[in-house]
Order: C-alpha cells, then structure tokens, then sequence
C-alpha cells in the first residue's frame, strides 16, 4: 500500500535533502512516499506561519506520483493554517505548469485551492 506521510525522522529528512542537492533549512520539512519501505517519491518544503514554499519534488518523471505527493505537501499547508504556497528556485517549475499548481507566475505562487480539486491534468497526460 502507498502511503504518503511527513517526514518525522530528522535523518530520514536529512538524507531527503541530501539526495536533492540541497541544505536543510532550519524552518524545512518533507512528504515521503512510500510503498512499504520502498521511497516512491519526496516532496521538500520549508514553511512558517504565512507561507510555505517548495523547494524540490520527486519523481518529476511520473505525473500522477508527483501529483499526489504534492498535494500531500499542500495538505501539511494547510492542516497547519498556513494560507500561501510558493515554489523555490529548485523546484521543478514546468512539472507543477504541466500539473495545472501555477496561480500566479509573477509571484512564484502555487494554487493551494486545486488541493481541493481532482487531478484532470493528470488524466490529460496519460
């Protein structure tokens, strides 16, 4: 069965971040994918009271994981009452256009309301 949990081991966590070439932020966290033990997939965010912000999400190659394991990442957002969502400089930018998450270019704003909604790029892109 896939589950799709934060990341409550901080050297689980640590190694996430690791593997995506990035440093652990003080204020950084993460969803994991996984199918028993296997990793499926990440996504690695830091976040305070106003807003969180996504720095990388895996596998970019598989569009339905990495929408699930975003929208996971999003649900963190918003069970906390965090109300904005953005993408970092390492996030993959054209994974979340192609998934329809871009609210606003300009502003590197992800929609946090499609979490709310079924994933019909998804199904465009089989």
């Amino acid at each position: 069965m896939i589950t799709v949990l934060p990341v409550e081991n901080p050297e689980r966590l640590a190694a996430l971040y690791e593997a995506a070439g990035l440093v652990q932020p003080a204020d950084g966290g993460g969803v994991e994918a996984k199918d028993g033990e296997e990793s499926l997939g990440y996504c690695l965010y830091r976040f305070n009271e106003e807003a969180m912000t996504v720095l990388a999400l895996e596998p970019a190659s598989d569009r339905l994981m990495a929408d699930g394991v975003l929208r996971s990442a999003l649900h963190v957002a918003v069970t906390r009452g965090i109300p904005a969502a953005y993408y970092g400089d390492t996030a993959p930018v054209q994974l979340f256009r192609s998934l329809g998450f871009i609210k606003n270019d300009e502003n590197r704003e992800l929609d946090i309301g499609k979490l709310f909604s079924s994933c019909k790029n998804c199904e465009a892109g089989r």
